[in-house]
């Protein structure tokens, strides 16, 4: 383990990060660009056809020259950014981290946009992304359509905020997103356990988007003090450790026909650790019956997709670029698992003062991605800004007890 002069130090640079990082996202309101919020402009790429529109969609997102004000995209709030952005201010507020100026009100603003801007023509509350989404697969997600991902994220941070709070409004809030989890999304029901899928639109198999769905479900229970959901999550955690490697990895989806994998492995590896955890943390459900699996998970996400200076791999084994959603989610993870190994909490420092020196720039924002000789500086409001400040906020909450 380093010395106490050692995480001083650490935490002091976290706590400057993080301050320059709110003054950023505050100076332009929350709102920002999005990686995939190409069809946001007044040009109508969808009439294209499908393939010309989802190239369109890749070039905007992956090009280091930010085009979107030339085709009249506009700076927007996303829903999961507010959501992220809601999660880091309570976490700040509860644990009495880091003097922040107007914090309640800042609170206040994100959860009440939470509250008016869920996705309508849904049972329930569910959230979704501001932006017609063409994907790879030939399929096309309209603009506000709610997926079990976005509203877990949210109703993680809602529930983040009822903690702070006991908010009665925040209370119903979580109570009609379970209520979208089970009325609008799909799952597949095998001898294997349970898989909810990503969206309402169709069932598929997507790992950390089933696990997401049922902790919405677990914080229902939490926050009534019972366990109606139990067994649902059991068999929801049951499929996920089949599809477990034997290395300890997780690929991200399977194909609902053939079972066939989609053999990504990315910062999903850390969703599902996190979810994992949250899962049993907020439920009867003992973490110790899942250890092995966790233990595994974790071995194979420190020795496999960072390098021991901090800097992420893309897509194991694929090294470059380093994408920031890649960062923060180590800083998450690490940070979360800090007593399950000592080299954990020292590892999600390492990672984030590598974050910090090479992707955060003067003005307090990140950067997307970064190439050995190239570095695509376009500072997205939600998947850079907000899940970084997520990231620190939860690491300045472990080093705050070290």
């Amino acid at each position: 383990m380093k010395n106490c002069s050692y995480y001083l130090e650490g935490v002091n640079g976290i706590i400057t990060s993080f301050r320059n990082l709110h003054h950023n996202c505050k100076r332009h309101n929350y709102k920002g660009y999005s990686l995939f919020d190409s069809h946001n402009s007044p040009i109508q790429f969808h009439k294209f056809g499908h393939k010309m529109s989802f190239l369109i969609n890749q070039v905007i997102k992956r090009s280091p020259i930010n085009f979107r004000p030339l085709i009249g995209v506009k700076k927007l709030y996303n829903p999961k950014g507010m959501g992220l952005f809601l999660y880091a201010y309570s976490k700040i507020k509860a644990n009495k981290l880091i003097e922040v100026e107007g914090i309640d009100d800042t609170i206040l603003f994100f959860f009440n946009w939470l509250k008016e801007n869920y996705s309508k023509n849904h049972s329930g509350k569910g959230w979704g992304y501001h932006y017609d989404w063409p994907k790879s697969d030939g399929s096309f997600i309209p603009k506000n359509t709610p997926n079990s991902v976005v509203t877990a994220f949210n109703s993680r941070a809602i529930f983040e905020y009822y903690i702070l709070t006991k908010s009665n409004e925040a209370y119903d809030l979580l109570l009609d997103a379970k209520e979208f989890i089970l009325n609008n999304t799909y799952k597949v029901d095998t001898s294997e356990g349970i898989c909810f899928s990503y969206t309402p639109l169709k069932k598929d198999i997507t790992l950390n988007a089933s696990l997401l769905a049922a902790e919405v479900l677990a914080y229902s229970d939490f926050i009534q003090s019972n366990n109606e959901f139990e067994n649902i999550l059991l068999r929801v955690l049951d499929f996920t450790m089949h599809h477990q490697n034997k290395d300890g990895s997780w690929y991200y989806s399977y194909d609902i026909e053939t079972n066939k994998p989609k053999k990504q492995i990315d910062f999903h590896q850390g969703y599902i650790l996190d979810s994992i955890y949250r899962l049993c943390k907020y439920s009867n459900i003992s973490i110790n019956k899942y250890r092995e699996n966790i233990k595994m998970g974790l071995d194979f996400y420190y020795k496999n997709q960072f390098s021991l200076d901090g800097m992420s791999l893309w897509r194991y084994p694929v090294k470059w670029p380093v994408d920031i959603h890649n960062q923060s989610q180590g800083i998450i993870t690490f940070s979360t698992f800090c007593d399950l190994d000592e080299r954990y909490i020292p590892f999600a420092l390492t990672i984030a003062e590598w974050t910090i020196k090479n992707m955060q720039n003067i003005e307090g924002g990140f950067y997307y991605q970064k190439w050995p000789l190239l570095t695509n500086r376009v500072s997205y409001m939600r998947w850079n800004n907000s899940w970084m400040m997520v990231a620190l906020s939860i690491l300045l909450s472990k080093l705050n007890y070290q």
